[in-house]
């Protein structure tokens, strides 16, 4: 690459990230009081690690140990202090890591064509630099940056598979790959439980599908092995640490049993799958959560694990009672997830204009979407196909379960920008290749 390439590259790197930084600034300096609402506790679990409470209930008195939460958010909430800054500050560090990560991940997936190499990162990391949803998200105390930054980390890794494919390169660098996908794995389980239904099909497939990892069938059992071994001893730590405080070795959180029951009840289902409300409204939500409350309190249900088995237990019922209707459910959540309406004019702030043009720009995004899929499995590319869909999926098929809303899709945003930058590019190089050369023409035109 010549001087003049390296620093024309350079500073088109530098625009995107500064693009990325500067529009999630913007969020953050035109709501600055979003920065520490904490509506899901993060901040508050973070502040009683401060006070030396250690992973505790929010306001508990006396402290009470909790697992509600997964623990790396917090984690990095106590290191930057909690306050406004030193989130809007995490926000953006996480959100230009993520840019890069994904450019190096299409980068890779592409393969050694420099030219699509460099149309492939620059197209995925202009998607998430300018996501509406990671944009709008990354101005509150949400885990949502913090999982997109650790998806597109997790392609960029498991990227690193693609070429060795290319280069035969096996051995301890095989090893060392294993292990860095592992860490990353285990990070990501830490930051959302959600990342277990996508760790499973990425290590059945990385085993069954050849082709989907450099090696032969047994290299690639071996890898998955030590892949799996090094997930789990990155969760050790918290798991080891919930046995001995509730007696139980708890690998995920005690808030699936909620987030389930929150998704599956009778209020939630007359009022929204199958009424006319597009999303439930706060009063009747917090009308249920009191009247939950209440029948675990009657029914002396205590502690936070016993409370996620007794809810679970309840919408586990209610499923198997509703089969028809939890089938309807289903389809809502789906809709749900891949909407592609961010919210209404009065909830986000934005016109009802910029409205429409998220929502054409999403419709346009899932088109290339489903488009760059079929290419790549007509070309086999099973690697990109594994490491984006394993995402995919599996955080798709989750919610098609537990409570879902276009939120729950943030984290998946990278591994859909990598497969798009990828996958169009073969596509159109694949219909350029079709043509008739104007020699074929001419002969086809004599023979006429």
């Amino acid at each position: 690459m010549s001087v003049q390439s390296l620093c024309s590259s350079r500073f088109t790197w530098l625009s995107l990230i500064g693009l990325a930084m500067l529009l999630r600034l913007g969020v953050m300096l035109q709501a600055p009081e979003r920065l520490t609402a904490d509506r899901d506790l993060y901040l508050g679990i973070a502040r009683e690690m401060g006070a030396g409470h250690g992973y505790s209930t929010p306001g508990s008195d006396p402290p009470r140990a909790t697992a509600f939460r997964p623990p790396l958010y917090p984690l990095l909430l106590l290191v930057t202090g909690g306050g406004a800054i030193g989130v809007g500050a995490l926000h953006l560090l996480l959100a230009g890591v993520m840019v890069v990560a994904t450019g190096l991940a299409a980068m890779r997936f592409a393969g050694s064509d420099s030219n699509s190499c460099w149309t492939a990162s620059l197209t995925a990391a202009g998607i998430v630099a300018i996501d509406p949803l990671l944009v709008l998200y990354s101005g509150q105390p949400m885990t949502e940056t913090l999982c997109s930054c650790l998806s597109a980390g997790l392609l960029a890794v498991m990227s690193c598979n693609a070429q060795a494919a290319e280069s035969s390169v096996c051995g301890q660098r095989a090893i060392r790959r294993s292990i860095l996908i592992g860490l990353t794995w285990g990070l990501c389980l830490l930051a959302r439980p959600t990342y277990a239904a996508a760790l499973a099909l990425w290590l059945v497939g990385s085993v069954v599908i050849p082709g989907s990892c450099p090696g032969g069938w047994s290299v690639r059992l071996r890898s998955g092995l030590l892949v799996g071994a090094v997930t789990l001893g990155v969760l050790s730590p918290w798991v080891i640490r919930n046995w001995q405080v509730f007696g139980h070795p708890i690998a995920t959180t005690t808030h699936g049993g909620y987030t389930l029951w929150l998704a599956n009840n009778p209020v939630y289902y007359t009022e929204v799958v199958e009424g006319p409300d597009i999303a439930w409204s706060g009063d009747s939500l917090s009308g249920w959560q009191t009247i939950t409350q209440q029948e675990m309190d009657r029914h002396q249900i205590q502690g936070e694990v016993a409370q996620d088995r007794w809810q679970s237990d309840k919408a586990r019922d209610f499923i198997r009672q509703n089969p028809g209707r939890f089938a309807q459910a289903c389809m809502y959540r789906a809709t749900r997830f891949w909407s592609i309406w961010t919210g209404r004019p009065g909830d986000t702030g934005l016109p009802a204009a910029a409205l429409w043009a998220i929502a054409i720009g999403y419709a346009v995004l899932w088109f290339a979407g489903i488009f760059a899929t079929s290419q790549a499995v007509l070309h086999r590319q099973w690697q990109l196909l594994l490491a984006t869909g394993s995402l995919i999926l599996g955080f798709f098929l989750v919610h098609l379960v537990y409570w879902t809303d276009a939120r729950m899709r943030a984290p998946i945003m990278p591994a859909i920008a990598v497969l798009i930058a990828v996958g169009l590019p073969r596509a159109f190089q694949s219909c350029r290749s079709r043509k008739p050369t104007p020699e074929y023409s001419k002969a086809s035109d004599h023979s006429a």
